[in-house]
């Protein structure tokens, strides 16, 4: 199976609907010829007991006793077939002691007396000459007057061939007729397919341009099943354009904020050296064109690429977190500190784990300067379909609404220089979300977000 950048690429959606909706037409014309052939040979059967019924009376008519009271016929019968010798139309009288009159059609044979149901007046069906199958009518009648009445029944037999032969005309002609519209049925499904589909084809091609670059937006009016995939294909494309714009305005903050201590640094190693300190010059030189080379490459990654807000990902908090516990505590002051993972297994969020790192990077980093020694990190449920992750401190507080102005620092004095939570702030606007900064339940800072996202099984 093909993979798409990372996604694996199955079956092509139109031939998976092509062969549905042939296997459908298929099935359905079967089952139709089916019970077409069926219902044809039921109502053949019934024309065919009818006309034996007809041809019974016309037998019964014409057969009468003469003066001597010989069995005649007291005039011909109609069908042509009966003086046509095995013709598969036949006719007889028979007594109790057999046969006295019968067809020329017949020729040497005569007709069985099996009915299994007793003379029905239905027809039925018997075994005739050289395993011929016939149907069969048959009636009883007496002739004489008194005690001189004699018993005689009547029978007529049609040649099942000729009903079989007439079934096998009407299956090849309903076969090539289901045929021909199974094919205009086939083709329906492919226009209909070819026509139904276009719109994601288009989509597709809109959406191909913007990768190339020869497009900046899904336009076009699209079907109302499919406009809400392009809305948020829109709305995505417009986020993640949010988010290369900021990170290009973080990049420029830090580059514009680290030019001038550069150049400072810069001018003191220039000073060491002219007065005679060459190897202190030469460390700091060595360290202003690492920064500098340092600035440059995350400046040109920032054009390039930019960072952008996840789309349709999830970060496990838990594991995360303890992460960046374990770097927290490698930090000054962070042996002292007792860190505590409150973060229930199975909690995820609908964030980017890079984006998810760097908040609770800044608000650790933040609380390590301020705890005096306890810090707890925690997610609880929020509002529906949210969760609140929160960083509390035990130390002195930090005035509302301090974290989300840039410039303003949240860190004890000679520490930091303003960026960490205003960076927060850049990150959670990403996600539409804000931080929120509060008391905590031991009396110091407790910075909280929302956020989507679930614990267990997403719903």
């Amino acid at each position: 199976m093909a993979t798409l950048s990372g996604v694996e690429t199955g079956p092509a959606l139109r031939r998976r609907l092509l062969v549905l909706s042939a296997a459908t037409i298929v099935l359905a014309l079967g089952i139709a010829g089916v019970s077409l052939a069926t219902v044809f040979d039921r109502h053949l059967e019934r024309r065919v007991a009818q006309e034996l019924q007809v041809k019974l009376l016309e037998l019964a008519g014409a057969f009468a006793l003469d003066e001597d009271g010989a069995p005649v016929l007291s005039r011909p019968l109609s069908d042509p077939r009966y003086e046509q010798p095995n013709s598969g139309s036949y006719w007889q009288v028979s007594d109790a002691a057999g046969a006295v009159l019968r067809s020329r059609s017949l020729w040497e044979h005569r007709l069985r007396h099996d009915d299994p149901r007793g003379r029905d007046p239905e027809a039925y069906e018997t075994e005739g000459a050289e395993g011929a199958t016939l149907y069969v009518r048959e009636r009883d009648v007496r002739l004489g007057q008194g005690g001189a009445a004699r018993g005689f029944r009547l029978t007529v037999a049609q040649d099942h061939a000729e009903l079989q032969a007439l079934g096998a005309s009407f299956r090849g002609d309903a076969v090539l007729s289901l045929a021909a519209i199974a094919g205009v049925l086939l083709l329906g499904a492919w226009a209909q397919l070819a026509l139904g589909l276009a719109p994601l084809r288009r989509l597709q091609e809109q959406i191909g341009r913007i990768r190339q670059g020869r497009a900046e937006r899904l336009a076009g009016v699209f079907p109302a099943e499919v406009a809400p995939l392009a809305a948020s294909l829109n709305a995505l494309i417009d986020r993640q354009e949010e988010g290369v714009r900021r990170a290009r305005e973080r990049a420029g903050d830090l580059a514009h904020g680290l030019k001038t201590p550069l150049a400072v640094v810069a001018a003191e190693a220039r000073r060491l050296e002219a007065s005679g300190e060459a190897e202190a010059a030469a460390r700091l030189h060595e360290q202003v064109a690492q920064m500098r080379a340092h600035v440059e490459r995350q400046l040109a990654r920032a054009r390039s690429h930019g960072a952008s807000a996840a789309g349709g990902t999830a970060t496990e908090a838990a594991p995360a977190v303890e992460r960046l516990l374990g770097l927290m505590r490698r930090l000054p002051r962070g042996e002292d500190l007792a860190w505590r993972n409150a973060v229930p297994a199975g909690a995820r969020l609908r964030m980017d784990s890079e984006d998810f790192a760097e908040v609770m990077g800044n608000l650790l980093d933040n609380a390590r300067l301020w705890a005096r020694g306890a810090v707890m990190v925690s997610v609880v449920p929020a509002e529906a379909g949210a969760l609140r992750v929160a960083v509390e401190d035990d130390g002195p507080g930090i005035a509302p609404g301090l974290g989300g102005v840039r410039g303003e620092s949240a860190a004890p004095p000679g520490e930091g220089h303003g960026l960490g939570l205003a960076i927060v702030g850049d990150v959670l606007a990403l996600y539409g979300t804000a931080l929120e900064t509060g008391r905590s339940a031991a009396g110091g800072c407790r910075a909280a977000f929302a956020v989507a996202g679930w614990v267990g099984e997403e719903a």
